[in-house]
């Protein structure tokens, strides 16, 4: 790699940043990416074919240290040059295909790079890639766009239509959401490796949240027409993306619910651990006024509204809730049974977290009772209202 360097004289305006690119690779040679960045000086220079070779040295160091997608990045980048080299995908497919094996390969190495078998060990496990076949994750390759975005660049936006999926090939970025109020919620940040967007690609809707650039970075997109031409091809795509997909959306829900936004993300994912998902169609009771108070329940989809019966014994609407929202809180707080019913509007996904589950983290958080127990007199204070039978606050009446 020094004599390649060597052998290059950028002079001009290129000259100064040419070589300290490579100082800074002499002081830090597993980054890989510097000698990305001498790939595009050299294409800003007119030098087509040292551009490329500098790529493709990029290329084969990613390659033989297990990054994966970073490598498939770069090879995009080769092919927009050079459309003839149509059969790096499949090398680079058939070589994450083989990372079960442990034979050694026969091919030259530097010393202090890394064996056959090493390299295979040393494959990372990534999701829409690693249950693939050789032939499969080619296919996927050939689909996967690349794109550049600067600090501070919005890659994706809350709201918008979901019609793509993102895997971060260089850099990071942040994701989050605005809650009712407008506040900014931080979700969490991702990294090289991870990938992001499938919410609105699995549920058919709009981003669920915002993604920008926390530095310089680079992406893959699959756009939701190829990765549907994939699935239908491959369902396994389809399966993984799926189990993640859950796992995402159930986190987002956490961090921006009223009950757990304060949680650490660690926190959130052993509460996680505890919701169980639980399916209801339209007009079907989810609870019943006057039954035993055993659980709470979080909004992941859908609409229910909540109800008692009027002297007259008819239904009295006393809200409607949706993704976000939870009920099922006074009994759990009270000990008496429900004070209302709750039937669902539209086709719905809820989570529900256990009694005992409940007073673990009540007890864990007594920040958590406070906000339970403002929504306990807010709403029997509503109820009591529409009912014609509010005298004092709830408590006076002996309900808290």
């Amino acid at each position: 790699m020094a004599g390649f360097l060597d052998g290059l004289f950028p002079g001009g305006k290129y000259e100064k940043e040419f070589h300290d690119l490579k100082k800074k690779i002499a002081r830090e040679p597993k980054n890989f990416y510097l000698l990305v960045k001498i790939g595009d000086l050299l294409e800003k220079m007119g030098k087509r074919a040292e551009a490329l070779e500098a790529y493709g040295k990029a290329s084969e160091k990613y390659s033989l240290n297990g990054f994966l997608v970073q490598a498939i990045a770069v090879n995009k980048v080769i092919l927009r040059l050079d459309p003839s080299q149509s059969k790096i995908h499949n090398q680079l497919a058939e070589l994450y295909a083989k990372r079960e094996m442990v034979a050694e390969e026969k091919i030259e190495r530097q010393v202090g790079e890394p064996t056959w078998k090493e390299v295979l060990s040393s494959l990372p496990v990534i999701p829409l890639f690693s249950d693939l076949k050789k032939e499969e994750l080619a296919r996927v390759m050939e689909k996967i766009q690349s794109k550049q975005f600067l600090q501070g660049s919005a890659i994706c936006q809350e709201g918008e239509p979901g019609d793509s999926i993102f895997i971060i090939s260089h850099g990071k970025v942040g994701v989050f959401r605005r809650n009712i109020s407008g506040e900014k919620i931080s979700i969490s940040d991702l990294q090289e490796g991870d990938f992001f967007g499938e919410f609105g690609f699995f549920s058919n809707s709009r981003r669920q949240a915002t993604v920008e650039a926390l530095g310089e970075t680079e992406v893959l997109e699959i756009s939701k027409q190829d990765l549907e031409e994939i699935i239908r091809e491959f369902p396994s795509v389809s399966e993984v993306l799926l189990q993640f997909y859950k796992e995402r959306v159930l986190d987002t829900l956490l961090a921006t619910s009223e009950l757990f936004r304060s949680f650490p993300p660690q926190e959130r994912k052993q509460i996680l651990g505890k919701l169980q998902m639980e399916e209801f169609p339209v007009g079907a009771t989810v609870l019943e006024e006057g039954a035993p108070g055993d659980s709470l329940y979080i909004i992941k989809k859908g609409q229910v509204e909540v109800f008692t019966l009027d002297l007259k014994g008819d239904p009295l609407p006393l809200a409607r809730l949706q993704e976000g929202d939870f009920f099922g809180e006074i009994s759990l707080l009270t000990g008496r049974p429900r004070t209302a019913s709750v039937k669902v509007l539209r086709p719905a996904e809820l989570l529900r977290l256990a009694k005992d589950d409940f007073d673990h983290i009540i007890s864990d958080h007594p920040e958590i009772r406070q906000i339970l127990e403002e929504s306990l007199h807010l709403r029997l204070g509503e109820k009591m209202k529409a009912l014609g039978v509010f005298r004092e606050s709830p408590a006076k009446e002996g309900l808290v």
